[in-house]
């Protein structure tokens, strides 16, 4: 299994418990490490700026807490600093965006990902 299958999965189950609405243009998808291990989050605001990443401080959706987070496996972290964690979600992200399924999440959004407090990285305008 690789990560673009994890992540899959996650946003599937976010797709189908709690989709954003039409309004929100842009999802970000923050990332943390926690005692338990890295972790990515889901928000989406209805106003994205490419000249500002504090867009992403407005947050207009979110997903309920036992859907928003995701425990990435220790499988795909282990022997990797916040850079390499951080890389390896955004290349699976952006695996994920281009692929042909698709996600009716992206449809039509702009999405970023980065870690709190640091700058975003554009996946998909």
């Amino acid at each position: 299994m690789k990560l673009s299958d994890v992540l899959s999965d996650w946003l599937k189950i976010i797709g189908q418990e709690h989709p954003p609405g039409a309004n929100i243009t842009a999802l970000n998808f923050g990332m943390l490490n926690s005692d338990k291990g890295y972790m990515v989050y889901l928000t989406g605001a209805e106003v994205y700026d490419p000249n500002d990443d504090d867009w992403a401080g407005e947050i207009d959706y979110q997903p309920p807490r036992k859907i928003k987070y995701l425990l990435i496996p220790r499988e795909f972290t282990t022997g990797l600093k916040w850079k390499g964690v951080l890389d390896i979600v955004v290349a699976s992200l952006k695996e994920l965006s281009g692929s042909d399924s698709g996600n009716l999440l992206f449809a039509g959004r702009t999405m970023t990902a980065g870690f709190d407090d640091g700058d975003l990285i554009l996946i998909k305008s």
